[in-house]
């Protein structure tokens, strides 16, 4: 018999499981667990074409833009949207409400580990929620 991974569950990083599992624990106790930061940053990889140029301009990782390189060295976050006009998609169906039950919780968390499948054919992923 194959031995591995079947499940949906365990594809999911302990890290990124104890962070939800804090965050959905405080919501349940009527506390204020904070922003949400995924794991993964708005940071482009390697491979990408806007980091090859930049890096061909003189730029370096972890350095701020500009000639002097004292520019910004985050990426450029989208920023807050006002409520009501977030539009479509802009829900997060995988964020713990105070409301729900131990079944929301756990659907929640399989729906965070959909993110961290594997994918052995490399196929382009959207992101659905």
């Amino acid at each position: 018999m194959t031995e591995g991974k079947h499940h949906l569950g365990d594809f999911l990083p302990t890290e990124e499981l104890e962070r939800f599992m804090t965050r959905a624990t405080a919501i349940q106790k009527g506390q204020n667990p904070g922003p949400y930061i995924p794991e993964t940053s708005n940071a482009i990889s390697p491979d990408n074409i806007g980091f090859k140029m930049l890096q061909k301009a003189g730029w370096k990782e972890g350095s701020g833009l500009g000639a002097s390189g004292s520019g910004i060295v985050q990426p450029i976050d989208r920023g807050m949207v006002k409520p009501g006009t977030a539009g479509l998609g802009a829900a997060k169906p995988d964020e713990p409400l105070p409301g729900d039950n131990e079944f929301d919780i756990y659907r929640k968390r399989m729906m965070l580990a959909y993110k961290f499948r594997p994918n052995p054919m490399k196929n382009p992923r959207r992101a659905y929620y």
